[in-house]
């Protein structure tokens, strides 16, 4: 038996291999699917939208919360050979416009969660006809009466057979959006190979076996759970603990009470358990590895406190360019994988020595493991595709052992008086003061010409503190062109559904 190409004949593989196994638990309601369970809900999906809607439209798009049938929605959509656009669910206003307009995809599915937000742009949806909706049927007529509505209850077909699509591995599977911390969020376009690969290279370096629970609570719309988290559980015949959205007070409660075994931890993650309350749960269960990059909390005093075991930066991946470099077990610096090239560079693209900080470069050796294009953006795709390279936007270097080591956005370097600096190290010193739970840093106009260090900054809870004193603080651990001369205190730090500091919202306060 040939082994499969596509993410539908990967599930209904998984469903036959694994079928009584425990695939999908739902957190916190418990709500369980074995892999057979699941398999066969989503082909009642499928089967329904092929018979509701007729001639099926290349693109649908999804709008939603994590759950079961938002997970369920993306492989149905796979099996049909319909692409899925994954719609952020945090968008609002012109961004929630561009994503819906520029894919011009005729149907969403969606819940009365969104409503709202539909509403106040839908005059500037001229491509969408169609809403499917988990709940709200009848409140949805009466916003929208010139779409048609279609409970998605009533479309769930009795035949569970699988759908057997005539997709090959560089078909488009769908359309994820980049997070937008600094920009406007581009559409990746993904193949079916870029996916598998993805997650057949995240298995080896994380030590994903069939025994293993994966924590996930990053939205399914991205990268970080589709396919880094669920995908590579799947594969391996693991379970999957899926949540709706981080929390610091339920993270340690529900690791253990769902005997979760490993978990990534994106964005500012890390750093929030680390200035968190210690409580027994942080000790007592079975998450023998979590990864985080960057890592801003010493491994050391990361492994001690919560009894596990850190795996030290070193990775890296983006949704435009995919899982390119694997961490290391026990090592800081990461492996680049074969199948990419990677060339460290100056601003005129040429070739850095090894060990200098420069932009990061990567050329696949193979066809559908990076993105295709950005949907709909011809400009942004030639830009950062010139050369014969795709240029990631981010700033890297790799030694004279071939190890690499990310150190920060392009965009989030700042020239300080003539010094480029990086905005994490900045964030990295301020953390270190004991009252400081989470900071961001980005580069604000000076009067000089060139830019300063602007600082956002959230207390620990019940503490807080003098702008002066952190100051201080700060020009007595980081170097004197580091310290922020701007400080503003914030009760939060706005982010994007995985975790990442929404940088181009702080730069308009």
């Amino acid at each position: 038996m040939k082994e499969p190409s596509t993410l539908g004949e990967l599930l209904h593989s998984c469903s036959e291999k694994y079928a009584d196994r425990t695939f999908l638990t739902i957190a916190p309601t418990d709500e369980t699917w074995t892999y057979a369970e699941f398999e066969q809900f989503t082909n009642r999906i499928a089967h329904g939208l092929q018979d509701t809607l007729g001639q099926l439209p290349s693109h649908m798009a999804i709008m939603l919360e994590n759950s079961a049938s938002y997970l369920a929605c993306t492989y149905a959509l796979k099996k049909l050979g319909s692409i899925e656009v994954s719609i952020n669910r945090t968008f609002r206003g012109i961004s929630l416009a561009r994503t819906i307009s520029l894919t011009e995809t005729p149907v969403l599915i969606t819940s009365a969660a969104h409503f709202e937000a539909l509403q106040a742009i839908i005059n500037e949806l001229d491509s969408l006809t169609t809403l499917i909706v988990i709940d709200g049927a009848a409140r949805a007529q009466e916003l929208f009466p010139e779409l048609e509505i279609i409970q998605f209850e009533s479309i769930l077909s009795d035949d569970t057979s699988h759908i057997d699509h005539n997709s090959h591995e560089l078909s488009t599977a769908s359309i994820m959006f980049t997070s937008g911390t600094t920009g406007v969020s581009k559409g990746c376009v993904l193949s079916h190979k870029y996916a598998i690969r993805t997650a057949l290279n995240v298995i080896p370096p994380f030590r994903v076996t069939p025994d293993d629970v994966i924590y996930s609570p990053y939205p399914l719309s991205h990268i970080g759970s589709a396919y880094y988290d669920i995908l590579s559980t799947m594969i391996t015949g693991g379970k999957v603990i899926l949540r709706d959205g981080f929390s610091v007070s339920n993270f340690w409660h529900e690791v253990k009470k769902y005997n979760a075994t490993w978990f990534m931890m994106l964005g500012s993650v890390q750093q929030l358990l680390w200035a968190a309350p210690s409580i027994p749960e942080e000790k007592q269960h079975h998450l023998s590895r979590c990864w985080a990059t960057p890592a801003p909390v010493p491994k050391a005093d990361f492994d001690q406190r919560f009894n596990t075991h850190l795996i030290p930066g070193g990775g890296y991946g983006s949704t435009d360019g995919g899982w390119i470099v694997i961490p290391q077990w026990d090592h800081p610096g990461g492996l680049i994988l074969p199948e990419f090239e990677v060339a460290i560079v100056d601003e005129h693209d040429i070739p850095l020595p090894a060990g200098t900080a420069g932009e990061m470069l990567i050329r696949p050796k193979e066809p559908g493991i990076i993105s295709d294009e950005y949907f709909g953006m011809p400009e942004e795709t030639l830009k950062t595709r010139r050369n014969l390279w795709f240029h990631t936007g981010d700033i890297a270097k790799v030694d004279a052992d071939g190890l690499f080591y990310f150190i920060c956005r392009k965009a989030e370097r700042i020239r300080v008086k003539g010094e480029m600096v990086s905005g994490f190290e900045v964030e990295e010193g301020i953390l270190t003061h004991a009252d400081i739970q989470d900071c961001a840093v980005i580069g604000a106009p000076s009067e000089l010409g060139e830019e300063e260090i602007k600082a956002f900054v959230v207390c620990k809870p019940q503490k807080t503190i003098d702008l002066n004193t952190l100051q201080q603080h700060c020009k007595n651990s980081m170097a004197r062109h580091m310290v922020p001369a701007q400080m503003v205190l914030l009760d939060e730090i706005p982010k994007t559904p995985t975790g990442k500091a929404e940088k181009g919202k702080l730069a308009k306060l």
